[in-house]
Order: C-alpha cells, then structure tokens, then sequence
C-alpha cells in the first residue's frame, strides 16, 4: 500500500511539471525515510515462529513472525548498506533464535511492518567461542600454549 501510495505522489508531480515542487518533494521524502530508518532503530533477541512469503503489489515481501506473533519483514535497506536479504531469509530457520538489528514500527492502515536489517544467529555465535576455548584447552594440555 505504501508503495502505490508514492507512485501516486511522484505521477502526480511529475505530470505537474514543477520542479521546485518536485525537488522539495523529493528531498523531504528521503531524509524522512532516512530519519526512520535511523530513529526507530532497535537490537533484539528474537525467536522464529514462522516465515512466509506474500505478494504485494507485485512485489514479494519475506516474512518473519516471532514467539510474540510479531511481523518482521526482511528487506534491503540503503541506509543500512544491506542487500542480501533474500539470502538471510532463506537461511533462517523457524525455532532458531537470532539478534536482530530492526528498525520501524507496525502501522497496520498503511501495511508497514518493522524490517529486519541484521541477523545473527545465536547457537553460530556460542559454537565459535565453544570451539575456540575448547582449542586453547587442548594446546593448554598438550603443552602447546604456555601462560
């Protein structure tokens, strides 16, 4: 909703044919987005309950809902530099509990839903530090790493 909401705007002022309008416009409708995207920043450990896909306007909205039935979309973001969302989504798995980078709120009149920017999946993080102590200890053992 919110996409054929913009499209309406800039068709209208670009059949208009004033560019001071349009250049305003433009640049309120940028550093507005920026300043969400920016502001509503938030860290959180979320569990996965589900993901889905739907359609929208014919574009393809990747979903997540957590343990607290909240919606979650997984998207690209310039401000965030991130554009392998899709790639994200397909590797996160439902139960699988993940820190998330988030930004936005839920405006359910204009279909808008907080969107995940990054996710790191928690288990990945504790096997790592597991394998690197579990490492020191045998070095320790074979006499390998002195102190």
């Amino acid at each position: 909703m919110s996409r054929t909401f913009f499209n309406i705007i800039f068709k209208n002022l670009l059949k208009s044919n004033n560019q001071s309008v349009l250049l305003t416009t433009s640049v309120t409708m940028i550093s507005s987005n920026f300043f969400y995207a920016i502001l509503t920043r938030e860290e959180k450990e979320i569990t996965v309950k589900k993901k889905y896909k739907f359609d929208r306007s014919g574009f393809t909205e990747f979903m997540i809902i957590d343990s607290n039935d909240k919606h979650y979309n997984l998207n690209n973001s310039l401000w965030y530099w991130k554009w392998d969302s899709i790639e994200d989504w397909y590797s996160i798995k439902e139960e699988q509990k993940l820190n998330t980078l988030t930004y936005g709120w839920r405006v359910p009149i204009l279909g808008i839903f907080p969107n995940i920017v990054s996710s790191q999946n928690n288990t990945t993080k504790v096997n790592v530090f597991m394998n690197i102590k579990n490492s020191l200890e045998q070095d320790l053992s074979d006499g390998k790493l002195l102190i």
